[in-house]
């Protein structure tokens, strides 16, 4: 499994990976618009195939993780060039004081 951060979100690096005989995870930002505005997409509309929610208390805050995973592509084409996409991930936390 190699794990990259928004830099290394290149198709070529991910079909290299993928012809080593590994997995990727790549974080997708600014430098992919149209794959960024897909998923995004994807979140707001699809049905989403599993969420989880935690809850923490740390340092007097109360700390919200949501974590959504969709499987089931409707707004992905899925001619595009991503090696072996089959999920997408987001997280994101909630910082109550």
């Amino acid at each position: 499994m190699v794990t990259i951060d928004a830099m290394g979100c290149q198709t070529a690096i991910a079909s290299a990976i993928i012809n080593k005989g590994a997995d990727y995870i790549l974080a997708v930002k600014g430098n992919q618009p149209q794959l960024l505005e897909d998923i995004k997409d994807e979140f707001r509309f699809a049905k989403t195939n599993k969420t989880t929610l935690n809850q923490t208390l740390d340092h007097g805050r109360i700390e919200t993780r949501k974590c959504s995973i969709i499987s089931d592509f409707e707004f992905i084409a899925q001619d595009i060039p991503w090696s072996n996409l089959s999920t997408i991930r987001l997280c994101s936390k909630i910082r109550l004081n």
